[in-house]
């Protein structure tokens, strides 16, 4: 019944435009995924290799700068990999979010 009163309320939508929106979210959820699996991945090497190297330095050389970095990207990933499942309620905040993460990406990364 609340289907039937508010057809008259929905924008009308040609299915060609619906269908291109679609796929441009589609592609922004995609690129966000794999942003976010890249950086998380990212900053659990960096973390698990200072992990590795602070074993073998003296005690007195803090390994807490590289800790944190790695940390703030794995948070970015994680961010990103959120941001992907929610790109089809809010495809502008998509849209942002994969410019950012293809700027990021080819700027630590080289385009990876």
């Amino acid at each position: 019944m609340a289907d039937g009163a508010m057809h008259p309320y929905l924008p009308r939508v040609n299915p060609q435009v619906q269908g291109r929106r679609a796929l441009a979210i589609g592609h922004h959820s995609r690129l966000l995924l794999d942003s976010g699996r890249v950086f998380m991945l990212l900053g659990a090497l960096i973390l698990a290799c200072q992990l590795t190297t602070t074993a073998a330095t003296p005690i007195h050389v803090a390994p807490y700068p590289y800790v944190f970095v790695a940390f703030l990207l794995w948070l970015l990933g994680a961010m990103f990999a959120m941001l992907s499942l929610i790109a089809g309620q809010f495809p502008i905040l998509a849209a942002a979010a994969a410019a950012v993460a293809t700027k990021l990406r080819s700027y630590l990364l080289g385009g990876l």
